[in-house]
Protein backbone atom coordinates (compact mmCIF):
# COMPACT_ATOMS: atom_id res chain seq x y z
CA UNK A 1 0.00 0.00 0.00
CA UNK A 2 1.27 3.49 -0.79
CA UNK A 3 2.34 5.68 2.10
CA UNK A 4 -0.40 8.19 1.17
CA UNK A 5 -3.70 7.67 -0.61
CA UNK A 6 -4.38 10.39 -3.14
CA UNK A 7 -7.89 11.88 -3.01
CA UNK A 8 -9.67 14.97 -4.24
CA UNK A 9 -10.24 16.08 -0.65
CA UNK A 10 -7.17 18.16 0.21
CA UNK A 11 -8.23 19.10 3.75
CA UNK A 12 -10.15 17.51 6.59
CA UNK A 13 -11.05 19.47 9.72
CA UNK A 14 -11.70 17.64 12.98
CA UNK A 15 -13.76 19.55 15.55
CA UNK A 16 -12.92 17.73 18.76
CA UNK A 17 -14.22 18.67 22.18
CA UNK A 18 -12.91 15.38 23.57
CA UNK A 19 -9.45 15.38 21.93
CA UNK A 20 -7.48 16.06 25.12
CA UNK A 21 -9.65 13.84 27.35
CA UNK A 22 -7.58 10.71 26.88
CA UNK A 23 -9.68 8.61 29.27
CA UNK A 24 -12.80 8.87 27.11
CA UNK A 25 -13.72 6.41 24.39
CA UNK A 26 -14.73 9.23 22.06
CA UNK A 27 -11.19 10.65 22.27
CA UNK A 28 -9.72 7.25 21.39
CA UNK A 29 -12.06 6.83 18.43
CA UNK A 30 -11.48 10.35 17.11
CA UNK A 31 -7.69 10.10 17.41
CA UNK A 32 -7.66 6.72 15.66
CA UNK A 33 -9.92 8.05 12.93
CA UNK A 34 -7.69 11.09 12.44
CA UNK A 35 -4.67 8.83 12.06
CA UNK A 36 -6.38 6.81 9.33
CA UNK A 37 -7.71 9.94 7.61
CA UNK A 38 -4.20 11.42 7.54
CA UNK A 39 -3.36 8.79 4.90
CA UNK A 40 -5.95 10.39 2.63
CA UNK A 41 -5.97 14.09 3.42
CA UNK A 42 -4.29 16.98 5.21
CA UNK A 43 -5.68 17.03 8.77
CA UNK A 44 -6.40 20.05 10.96
CA UNK A 45 -7.42 19.37 14.57
CA UNK A 46 -9.59 22.13 16.07
CA UNK A 47 -10.44 22.23 19.77
CA UNK A 48 -12.49 24.78 21.80
CA UNK A 49 -9.42 26.21 23.54
CA UNK A 50 -8.06 29.72 23.70
CA UNK A 51 -6.68 30.89 20.34
CA UNK A 52 -2.95 30.76 19.84
CA UNK A 53 -0.21 29.05 17.86
CA UNK A 54 -0.87 25.37 17.05
CA UNK A 55 0.52 23.09 19.74
CA UNK A 56 2.04 19.68 19.00
CA UNK A 57 0.16 16.60 20.17
CA UNK A 58 1.59 13.35 18.87
CA UNK A 59 1.31 13.18 15.11
CA UNK A 60 -0.81 16.32 14.91
CA UNK A 61 -0.75 20.01 15.67
CA UNK A 62 -3.84 21.12 17.58
CA UNK A 63 -5.40 24.49 16.85
CA UNK A 64 -7.37 26.32 19.55
CA UNK A 65 -10.19 28.30 17.96
CA UNK A 66 -11.63 30.10 20.96
CA UNK A 67 -13.83 28.91 23.79
CA UNK A 68 -17.06 29.80 25.51
CA UNK A 69 -17.62 29.73 29.26
CA UNK A 70 -19.85 26.64 29.07
CA UNK A 71 -17.34 24.63 27.00
CA UNK A 72 -19.50 25.01 23.90
CA UNK A 73 -17.96 26.07 20.63
CA UNK A 74 -17.56 29.83 20.17
CA UNK A 75 -19.92 31.80 17.94
CA UNK A 76 -18.87 31.70 14.31
CA UNK A 77 -18.10 35.41 14.34
CA UNK A 78 -15.47 34.88 17.07
CA UNK A 79 -13.78 31.82 15.63
CA UNK A 80 -10.08 32.34 14.89
CA UNK A 81 -9.66 29.90 12.02
CA UNK A 82 -9.89 30.71 8.30
CA UNK A 83 -12.77 29.67 6.07
CA UNK A 84 -12.37 26.03 5.04
CA UNK A 85 -11.33 25.55 1.40
CA UNK A 86 -13.99 24.31 -0.99
CA UNK A 87 -14.22 20.54 -0.98
CA UNK A 88 -12.99 20.15 2.59
CA UNK A 89 -14.45 17.46 4.83
CA UNK A 90 -15.36 18.02 8.46
CA UNK A 91 -15.53 15.52 11.31
CA UNK A 92 -17.28 16.33 14.59
CA UNK A 93 -16.91 14.28 17.76
CA UNK A 94 -19.92 15.81 19.57
CA UNK A 95 -22.80 17.43 17.73
CA UNK A 96 -24.74 20.32 19.24
CA UNK A 97 -26.15 23.66 18.03
CA UNK A 98 -22.91 25.52 18.83
CA UNK A 99 -20.76 23.38 16.52
CA UNK A 100 -23.41 23.58 13.80
CA UNK A 101 -23.38 27.37 14.01
CA UNK A 102 -19.59 27.43 13.85
CA UNK A 103 -19.44 25.16 10.81
CA UNK A 104 -22.23 26.90 8.96
CA UNK A 105 -20.52 30.25 9.54
CA UNK A 106 -17.37 29.12 7.75
CA UNK A 107 -18.32 26.44 5.23
CA UNK A 108 -20.65 26.78 2.29
CA UNK A 109 -23.04 23.83 1.99
CA UNK A 110 -21.30 21.93 4.80
CA UNK A 111 -21.20 18.15 4.84
CA UNK A 112 -19.70 16.67 7.94
CA UNK A 113 -19.21 13.26 9.49
CA UNK A 114 -20.19 12.63 13.10
CA UNK A 115 -18.49 10.41 15.66
CA UNK A 116 -21.11 11.15 18.32
CA UNK A 117 -23.56 8.22 18.76
CA UNK A 118 -25.92 10.50 20.69
CA UNK A 119 -26.36 13.03 17.92
CA UNK A 120 -28.74 15.93 18.50
CA UNK A 121 -32.22 14.81 17.39
CA UNK A 122 -32.70 17.42 14.66
CA UNK A 123 -29.97 16.10 12.35
CA UNK A 124 -29.80 17.42 8.81
CA UNK A 125 -28.94 15.80 5.46
CA UNK A 126 -25.49 17.40 5.76
CA UNK A 127 -24.69 15.14 8.73
CA UNK A 128 -23.36 11.68 7.94
CA UNK A 129 -22.97 9.42 11.00
CA UNK A 130 -19.93 7.19 10.85
CA UNK A 131 -20.77 3.53 11.31
CA UNK A 132 -18.31 1.94 13.75
CA UNK A 133 -20.49 -0.91 15.07
CA UNK A 134 -22.93 -2.76 12.82
CA UNK A 135 -24.56 -6.20 13.07
CA UNK A 136 -24.49 -6.32 9.26
CA UNK A 137 -20.88 -5.14 9.01
CA UNK A 138 -19.92 -7.65 6.34
CA UNK A 139 -22.83 -6.56 4.14
CA UNK A 140 -22.85 -2.80 4.76
CA UNK A 141 -20.67 -0.78 2.41
CA UNK A 142 -20.89 2.20 4.77
CA UNK A 143 -19.36 0.31 7.70
CA UNK A 144 -16.12 2.02 8.71
CA UNK A 145 -15.11 -0.09 11.69
CA UNK A 146 -12.13 0.82 13.82
CA UNK A 147 -8.68 -0.47 14.67
CA UNK A 148 -8.59 -1.52 18.33
CA UNK A 149 -5.04 -2.59 19.24
CA UNK A 150 -4.06 -4.96 22.06
CA UNK A 151 -0.68 -6.21 23.20
CA UNK A 152 -0.53 -10.03 22.86
CA UNK A 153 2.16 -10.12 25.55
CA UNK A 154 -0.61 -9.42 28.06
CA UNK A 155 -1.79 -13.00 27.55
CA UNK A 156 1.58 -14.34 28.68
CA UNK A 157 1.78 -12.45 31.99
CA UNK A 158 -1.08 -11.91 34.42
CA UNK A 159 -1.41 -8.71 36.43
CA UNK A 160 1.40 -8.54 38.97
CA UNK A 161 -0.97 -7.70 41.81
CA UNK A 162 -3.08 -10.86 41.48
CA UNK A 163 -1.88 -14.34 42.31
CA UNK A 164 -4.69 -16.10 40.45
CA UNK A 165 -6.52 -16.15 37.13
CA UNK A 166 -9.94 -17.33 35.83
CA UNK A 167 -11.87 -14.70 37.78
CA UNK A 168 -15.06 -12.91 36.84
CA UNK A 169 -13.91 -9.48 35.71
CA UNK A 170 -16.49 -6.74 36.14
CA UNK A 171 -16.08 -3.31 34.57
CA UNK A 172 -18.07 -1.13 36.91
CA UNK A 173 -20.97 1.17 36.07
CA UNK A 174 -20.42 3.36 39.13
CA UNK A 175 -19.87 7.00 38.21
CA UNK A 176 -18.98 8.43 41.62
CA UNK A 177 -15.23 8.53 42.13
CA UNK A 178 -13.15 7.84 45.20
CA UNK A 179 -14.75 4.70 46.65
CA UNK A 180 -14.75 0.98 46.02
CA UNK A 181 -16.87 0.02 49.02
CA UNK A 182 -19.55 -1.01 49.29
CA UNK A 183 -19.76 -2.84 45.96
CA UNK A 184 -22.32 -1.69 43.43
CA UNK A 185 -25.65 -3.57 43.69
CA UNK A 186 -25.01 -5.79 40.66
CA UNK A 187 -21.55 -6.71 41.94
CA UNK A 188 -22.96 -7.52 45.38
CA UNK A 189 -25.63 -9.76 43.85
CA UNK A 190 -23.07 -11.42 41.60
CA UNK A 191 -20.69 -12.17 44.47
CA UNK A 192 -23.54 -13.53 46.59
CA UNK A 193 -24.88 -15.74 43.80
CA UNK A 194 -21.45 -17.20 42.99
CA UNK A 195 -19.74 -17.24 46.41
CA UNK A 196 -16.85 -19.47 45.30
CA UNK A 197 -15.90 -17.22 42.40
CA UNK A 198 -13.30 -14.48 42.60
CA UNK A 199 -14.99 -11.32 41.35
CA UNK A 200 -12.53 -8.61 40.29
CA UNK A 201 -14.12 -5.19 39.87
CA UNK A 202 -12.35 -2.44 37.95
CA UNK A 203 -13.24 1.16 38.74
CA UNK A 204 -11.38 4.39 39.48
CA UNK A 205 -8.04 2.94 38.29
CA UNK A 206 -8.26 0.14 40.85
CA UNK A 207 -9.18 -3.53 40.82
CA UNK A 208 -11.01 -4.74 43.93
CA UNK A 209 -11.22 -8.48 44.59
CA UNK A 210 -14.47 -9.72 46.12
CA UNK A 211 -15.36 -13.24 47.23
CA UNK A 212 -18.62 -14.11 48.93
CA UNK A 213 -19.30 -10.36 49.27
CA UNK A 214 -16.09 -9.95 51.28
CA UNK A 215 -13.39 -7.59 50.05
CA UNK A 216 -10.13 -9.54 49.75
CA UNK A 217 -7.84 -6.81 48.46
CA UNK A 218 -7.27 -3.97 46.03
CA UNK A 219 -4.58 -3.48 43.38
CA UNK A 220 -3.98 -0.49 41.16
CA UNK A 221 -4.56 -0.37 37.42
CA UNK A 222 -1.87 2.06 36.36
CA UNK A 223 -1.79 1.61 32.59
CA UNK A 224 -3.63 0.19 29.61
CA UNK A 225 -1.31 -2.80 29.79
CA UNK A 226 -2.49 -3.48 33.36
CA UNK A 227 -6.08 -3.49 32.12
CA UNK A 228 -5.21 -5.75 29.19
CA UNK A 229 -3.62 -8.24 31.58
CA UNK A 230 -6.77 -8.24 33.69
CA UNK A 231 -8.91 -8.77 30.60
CA UNK A 232 -6.71 -11.49 29.13
CA UNK A 233 -6.72 -13.71 32.22
CA UNK A 234 -10.41 -13.54 33.11
CA UNK A 235 -12.97 -16.29 32.62
CA UNK A 236 -15.33 -13.68 31.24
CA UNK A 237 -15.70 -9.91 31.20
CA UNK A 238 -18.93 -8.41 32.51
CA UNK A 239 -19.11 -4.82 31.27
CA UNK A 240 -21.91 -3.02 33.10
CA UNK A 241 -21.43 0.26 31.20
CA UNK A 242 -19.90 -0.39 27.76
CA UNK A 243 -18.51 2.59 25.88
CA UNK A 244 -21.17 4.36 23.79
CA UNK A 245 -19.25 4.53 20.50
CA UNK A 246 -17.58 1.12 20.04
CA UNK A 247 -17.50 -0.54 23.49
CA UNK A 248 -13.69 -0.59 23.32
CA UNK A 249 -12.99 -2.80 26.34
CA UNK A 250 -15.39 -5.44 25.04
CA UNK A 251 -13.55 -5.56 21.72
CA UNK A 252 -10.24 -5.84 23.56
CA UNK A 253 -11.61 -8.70 25.65
CA UNK A 254 -12.74 -10.55 22.54
CA UNK A 255 -9.37 -10.05 20.89
CA UNK A 256 -7.86 -11.88 23.89
CA UNK A 257 -10.40 -14.67 23.47
CA UNK A 258 -12.42 -13.77 26.57
CA UNK A 259 -16.24 -13.82 26.24
CA UNK A 260 -18.29 -10.79 27.25
CA UNK A 261 -21.53 -10.32 29.16
CA UNK A 262 -23.18 -6.95 28.49
CA UNK A 263 -26.52 -5.16 28.96
CA UNK A 264 -29.25 -5.58 26.36
CA UNK A 265 -29.44 -2.57 24.07
CA UNK A 266 -25.88 -1.41 24.66
CA UNK A 267 -23.34 -0.81 21.90
CA UNK A 268 -21.55 -3.95 23.04
CA UNK A 269 -24.67 -6.04 22.42
CA UNK A 270 -23.70 -6.10 18.74
CA UNK A 271 -20.36 -7.72 19.63
CA UNK A 272 -22.11 -10.27 21.83
CA UNK A 273 -24.61 -10.95 19.07
CA UNK A 274 -21.77 -11.63 16.64
CA UNK A 275 -20.90 -14.64 18.77
CA UNK A 276 -18.69 -13.07 21.40
CA UNK A 277 -20.90 -13.50 24.44
CA UNK A 278 -24.33 -12.91 25.95
CA UNK A 279 -26.61 -10.00 26.78
CA UNK A 280 -28.70 -9.64 29.91
CA UNK A 281 -31.81 -7.54 30.71
CA UNK A 282 -31.59 -7.65 34.50
CA UNK A 283 -30.14 -9.45 37.51
CA UNK A 284 -31.70 -12.89 36.79
CA UNK A 285 -30.52 -12.60 33.20
CA UNK A 286 -27.01 -11.69 34.36
CA UNK A 287 -26.91 -14.78 36.57
CA UNK A 288 -28.03 -16.99 33.69
CA UNK A 289 -25.35 -15.61 31.35
CA UNK A 290 -22.58 -16.08 33.89
CA UNK A 291 -23.75 -19.60 34.69
CA UNK A 292 -23.69 -20.57 31.01
CA UNK A 293 -20.17 -19.21 30.55
CA UNK A 294 -18.91 -21.14 33.57
CA UNK A 295 -19.29 -24.24 31.40
CA UNK A 296 -15.80 -24.71 29.94
CA UNK A 297 -17.07 -26.05 26.60
CA UNK A 298 -19.53 -23.19 26.08
CA UNK A 299 -16.89 -20.67 27.08
CA UNK A 300 -14.30 -22.16 24.72
CA UNK A 301 -16.65 -22.11 21.73
CA UNK A 302 -17.72 -18.52 22.32
CA UNK A 303 -14.15 -17.42 22.99
CA UNK A 304 -13.04 -18.82 19.64
CA UNK A 305 -15.92 -17.22 17.73
CA UNK A 306 -15.54 -13.89 19.51
CA UNK A 307 -11.79 -13.70 18.92
CA UNK A 308 -12.22 -14.45 15.23
CA UNK A 309 -14.91 -11.76 14.90
CA UNK A 310 -12.94 -9.11 16.81
CA UNK A 311 -9.65 -9.77 15.02
CA UNK A 312 -11.32 -9.71 11.61
CA UNK A 313 -13.48 -6.65 12.23
CA UNK A 314 -11.30 -4.55 14.54
CA UNK A 315 -7.80 -6.03 14.39
CA UNK A 316 -6.50 -4.98 10.97
CA UNK A 317 -5.20 -1.37 10.70
CA UNK A 318 -4.71 -1.59 6.93
CA UNK A 319 -8.32 -2.67 6.42
CA UNK A 320 -9.47 0.21 8.61
CA UNK A 321 -7.55 2.72 6.49
CA UNK A 322 -9.12 1.21 3.37
CA UNK A 323 -12.60 1.62 4.84
CA UNK A 324 -11.93 5.24 5.82
CA UNK A 325 -10.67 5.96 2.29
CA UNK A 326 -13.76 4.37 0.74
CA UNK A 327 -16.46 5.73 3.05
CA UNK A 328 -15.15 9.24 3.71
CA UNK A 329 -13.17 10.00 0.58
CA UNK A 330 -14.74 7.76 -2.06
CA UNK A 331 -11.45 6.08 -2.91
CA UNK A 332 -11.17 2.36 -3.56
CA UNK A 333 -7.88 0.99 -2.22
Amino acid sequence: MQSEIQTERASTYFFCRQWARHHTERSFVTRTLAGAASRCSRITICTPQHPGPPRPDGAFNVLGIGTADDDSWPPASLASWPTAPAGSLLVVDEVDPSVRALIEGHVAEPIFFTVDPGRHPYSTPSEIPLNFVDPEADLNADFIGMHVPVNPIAEAHRHNGLGFTDYLLVLSDRTSAGTITPPTPLVAWLSARFPKADVVVVEDASAAVWKGRALRGVVTVDSRTDLWRLLAHAQMVIDLAPGPVIARECIESLRFGVPIVVPVGSTAAVHAGAGGGFTFPGIPGLFACVEQLMDAKVRSDIASTGRRYANTTYGDPHRFVERVARVMYGVAV
